[in-house]
């Protein structure tokens, strides 16, 4: 039974990895793209404690609520922050430019 569940939640962890990254390009994307109403960006763009610091201190130009929840916000930014320029996997094409 043990094992039943400890295989369960290995295979658990990549979806639940992979859901910041989905929410990113579909929630950011339509904005966030070559030719989008703001400029492209990436996880790579920038490091860790900056997505961070940008999200907490509302620098975004859109108010987000009303199209992102909480929920949503915290698994984005752990995306950003995972995939971050000062982490041990930048990801800079998530979005393509």
């Amino acid at each position: 039974m043990i094992f039943v569940v400890a295989g369960a939640l290995l295979f658990a962890v990549p979806a639940l990895a992979g859901s910041g990254a989905k929410l990113f390009v579909s929630k950011c994307g339509s904005c966030h793209k070559r030719g989008g109403a703001a400029s492209p960006v990436n996880p790579a763009d920038k490091a860790g404690v900056v997505w961070g610091k940008y999200f907490r201190r509302g620098r975004h130009d859109v108010d987000l609520a009303d199209q992102i929840s909480d929920a949503e916000m915290d698994e984005i930014l752990e995306y950003l922050q995972g995939h971050a320029a000062d982490s041990d996997r930048p990801e800079s094409a998530a979005i393509p430019r």
